[in-house]
């Protein structure tokens, strides 16, 4: 008869490590590979074995979805597509604000849950620019079927990408007309920000009791990971 103290539970993390380095590896890879510089709008990436994937605070990319090269060149590029907007945005705006309504008026039955959909109402229209803008960056890196493959495989947000491949051009007028697209370099947004931190610092010398900034549009809450795929 077995005796309770033979029980033993061994924790092994072997397995985890080599998938963490066989991911930094792929992702070193395809940063030699492709010029990935001028998507990259954050330069902190961290990557934990079995978590989810999610853009914010740390970009972070867990080990699922990350098959092979050009499924992480997706990831990858998905979450550094969440860091665009917030850039884009700055501190108190909101850059998807602006033409959120048209997207409900062009889309008023979207799915909102998944895996047609992303994990609520808000965050399927908000994927309807950032799976764009993805979709695009693939395809200047690999090539349009490439970048469509890719999409086909994804198990969540299955409408969603079918709407911003069959209606390309039609969303990317509406993101130009609002200038989400073509996408701008971090380089840019560097000297936005610069400009902005400039502009803010003379405006208080010169009024110093000015009323209190006005509070920012953005969600208090961190991007949830993103619906599916764990990603954000």
């Amino acid at each position: 008869m077995p005796r309770e103290d033979d029980f033993r539970i061994d924790i092994e993390l072997d397995h985890a490590e080599r998938e963490a380095l066989r991911i930094r590896e792929l992702l070193s890879a395809l940063r030699v590979r492709h010029d990935l510089a001028r998507f990259e709008f954050t330069r902190h990436v961290r990557i934990v074995p079995a978590g989810p994937t999610h853009s914010h605070p740390i970009l972070t990319l867990g080990t699922r979805f990350a098959e092979n090269e050009d499924l992480l060149l997706s990831t990858y590029l998905h979450e550094q597509m969440h860091w665009y907007l917030w850039r884009l945005g700055g501190p108190d705006y909101d850059p998807v604000a602006p033409f959120f309504d048209e997207l409900v008026r062009r889309y008023p039955k979207a799915p909102t849950r998944l895996p047609e959909g992303a994990r609520n109402y808000e965050q399927t229209y908000v994927h309807l620019v950032v799976c764009w803008l993805e979709v695009a960056a693939m395809t200047e890196l690999i090539g349009r079927e490439r970048a469509i493959a890719v999409a086909d495989t994804q198990w969540g947000y299955r409408w969603i990408y079918r709407t911003v491949i069959a209606d390309a051009a039609p969303l990317g007028q509406l993101y130009e007309a609002h200038g989400i697209a073509p996408a701008r370099t971090p380089e840019a947004l560097n000297l936005d920000e610069t400009a902005r931190r400039a502009a803010a610092t003379a405006a208080q010398k010169k009024t110093p009791r000015a009323a209190a900034r006005p509070r920012s549009r953005r969600s208090p809450r961190r991007p949830p990971a993103r619906g599916g795929r764990s990603r954000g």
